[in-house]
Parts: C-alpha cells; structure tokens; sequence
C-alpha cells in the first residue's frame, strides 16, 4: 500500500511539475494579446476620442488584464507627475523594470521598444501608422506563439505522464 501511495505521489508530482511550465507556456500568447488590445484601444482613441496619452494609459490599464496592465498604470501614474521623463526614456526604464514579470521572448519586445520610441512624439499620422505597424506584428507573434504554445503543451504533457512512470519504475 505504501508503495502504491509513493508511486501516486511522484506520479502527481511530475505531472503537476510539468503542468507549471506548460501554464507559463501559456501565459506568452495571452500576454501577447492583452498587448495588442491595448495597442487597438490607443488606436481607436487616437482616431476618434483625440485623448492626451496620459487619459490614454489609464484607460489602456483599465482594459488590459494583468502585467500589461500593470504597465500601463505605471506609465499612465509616471506621466502624470509633474517632473515626468521623456517618454521614450520612461517607457524604456519602465519596461526594463517590469519585464522580469512577462513571459516574453526578446521578439516580442522588439515591437513593444520600437513602439515606446514613436508614441507621442511625431504626428498623428506617424502614430497611426506605428500603432498599425506594432499591431501587426503583435497579431504575427501572437499567432506563432499560441501555436508554438499548443505543440509544446502537448509534449510537455505526455513528458510529464512519461517521467513519473519512468521514476515510478526505477523506484520500484
């Protein structure tokens, strides 16, 4: 009996162990989206509500689950006082800050950098353009991600069955 309760227990801890890195595999894709809502939301105001970027953080904070929003409060309260940085030197600094919280890869932040450079600083119609841009390569990452999430989740989960056998044998 007592070796039938060890064998579940290294059994549910594999598996459970496994389970942990395919949640963080997850966590990609779906933060990769929350970005992109929030760069549609900076879209949509930009065109039709003509908010200052300030309002805007707010409201992209309010919308955006999570570490994205997250960074969207804490850029919204830093632009807000009145010795605020450049945006670009904020966004740069924040993001440096905060990205030990994401599960993003180095390409994913690319277009989040690129977008910190050009937002607020060239016209509307430049903004636009870059915010077009930006969501575009976030959909093509989201996608890659939540593929390359899906295959690997399936893997890691037959892993996770397999290695607690595997140790369940040796065990015995």
């Amino acid at each position: 009996m007592l070796n039938i309760c060890g064998g579940l227990l290294i059994l549910l801890a594999t598996v459970g162990g496994f389970g942990q890195v395919r949640f963080a595999l997850s966590q990609r894709p779906a933060e990769l989206l929350s970005w992109q809502a929030a760069v549609r939301l900076l879209q949509a105001e930009m065109s039709y509500g003509l908010s200052p970027l300030p309002r805007l953080c707010v409201l992209a904070a309010e919308q955006t689950p999570g570490v994205v929003g997250r960074f969207w409060a804490a850029l919204a309260d830093q632009l807000q006082t009145p010795a605020a940085q450049a945006l670009p030197e904020l966004w740069r600094r924040l993001m440096d800050e905060q990205k030990g919280g994401w599960h993003l890869l180095a390409v994913d932040l690319q277009p989040l950098a690129e977008l910190g450079q050009g937002l607020g600083g060239s016209g509307l119609a430049n903004q636009q353009r870059l915010l077009a841009l930006t969501e575009q390569r976030l959909t093509n990452l989201a996608a890659e991600a939540a593929e390359r999430s899906a295959r690997l989740n399936r893997l890691l989960g037959g892993l996770g069955w397999c290695s607690g056998l595997l140790l369940i044998c040796l065990w015995l």
